[in-house]
């Protein structure tokens, strides 16, 4: 596995991440506004993830990280929200995207995510 590369947009405030550097995705997944998620569907393997707004991401409250709700997955067919958890939860996503859910009420899950700062400096 190859080491993955970080691009920051300091302009933008766009993070991209690329857990296969040159590789071109067969799929792209909007997990929400701020996360795009690049992988190759056939081997279920990220190629990337761009982060927008990612200074905002990555902001502390005084109760830890933020959580953002994937409210992209919810528009997904059953087989590709399969796909994609499967994705987000394994190695390497699940280093820079820590997913959990919550749950508002007994019926229903929102799954969410906090963002981890990745291991590069990034002025903000």
């Amino acid at each position: 596995m190859t080491k993955p590369t970080y691009s920051y947009d300091k302009e933008a405030d766009v993070l991209y991440i690329s857990f296969s550097p040159g590789e071109k995705p067969t799929a792209a997944v909007e997990l929400n506004e701020n996360i795009l998620l690049r992988f190759n569907r056939v081997e279920k393997r990220a190629i990337g993830l761009t982060l927008m707004d990612f200074s905002v991401l990555v902001q502390l409250t005084r109760l830890g990280p933020r959580s953002f709700p994937l409210t992209g997955l919810k528009d997904l067919e059953p087989e590709w929200q399969e796909t994609v958890i499967e994705i987000i939860t394994s190695v390497p996503v699940n280093q820079i995207l820590k997913v959990s859910s919550y749950m508002p009420s007994p019926a229903e899950t929102v799954p969410i995510t906090s963002v981890e700062k990745p291991p590069i400096t990034v002025a903000a």
